[in-house]
């Protein structure tokens, strides 16, 4: 078990082990038809209803701030099971959810894969592109809801340049993410009680989030523009250490 806590400016920060994020969402694949498809990626595997109310108000928040009317190309990176589908496919032209979790894209494929303008991909959010999607086009809105935590620096760089390059001019990416409360803090072989099983993630601060998308996304002229808190029931943000924000980047025409 380790939780450690670090400063922004660490030159050598602590890294995750990727392989084993793999094998933790491998493990939540197969717990998905004894929790059910929301509680698989939202966790709170012993809280009554936390993950449903999560997902309820984590939509209420982030939909408004896609801006669709119904002509937007729309990319879901992290989609896991595809608990977004459902919200996105009547108010978008088409849907393409990707994730590292072949695991994951089986079911959202099993579920949504006969829907004629939705597509899954098995892909690592930090090595994707267009071409690498089958895609022609670029996307009008990205969606990532909780996926950098998984990624090491050098990776979360990589994976928002993805996104930056995927993106069409004028077109907006949404991110929701949980963020440190003070310092850096990254939880390495970490035996959870509550999901019965080890976890690794990094939880970055909001400054430090900021930072990372002028460094990756700049370059292609994209810029942040607005952020909030997702939750307005403190009582779905229960976590001292860290508390759930949505971020608004927007590449230019």
């Amino acid at each position: 078990m380790s939780r450690i806590f670090s400063d922004d400016q660490s030159s050598d920060p602590p890294r995750i082990d990727r392989s084993k994020v793999g094998d933790f969402f491998a493990e939540r694949a197969r717990r998905i038809e004894r929790v059910g498809p929301v509680r698989a990626v939202i966790y709170q595997d012993k809280h009554a209803d936390l993950a449903e109310r999560r997902d309820e108000a984590e939509k209420a928040c982030l939909l408004p701030l896609l801006l669709l009317d119904g002509s937007q190309r729309v990319l879901d990176v992290g989609c896991g099971t595809g608990r977004w589908v459902g919200s996105l496919l009547g108010q978008c032209r088409a849907y393409h959810g990707l994730d590292f979790s072949s695991d994951l894209v089986a079911y959202a494929r099993s579920r949504y894969g006969a829907e004629s303008t939705c597509r899954f991909s098995v892909a690592s959010m930090d090595d994707f592109s267009l071409a690498s999607l089958g895609e022609g086009l670029p996307f009008d809105r990205v969606l990532c809801a909780g996926v950098l935590i998984y990624l090491n620096d050098d990776e979360l760089l990589r994976a928002l340049r993805c996104v930056a390059d995927a993106l069409a001019p004028g077109g907006r990416a949404v991110f929701r993410e949980p963020v440190a409360q003070g310092q850096r803090l990254t939880i390495k072989d970490h035996f959870s009680e509550e999901l019965e099983q080890d976890y690794h993630a990094i939880y970055r601060t909001d400054s430090e989030l900021r930072t990372f998308m002028a460094q990756a996304m700049g370059v292609q002229g994209c810029q942040l523009t607005d952020s909030g808190d997702v939750y307005g029931d403190q009582t779905l943000n229960n976590r001292a250490e860290t508390r759930q924000r949505w971020l608004v980047v927007e590449r230019a025409s």
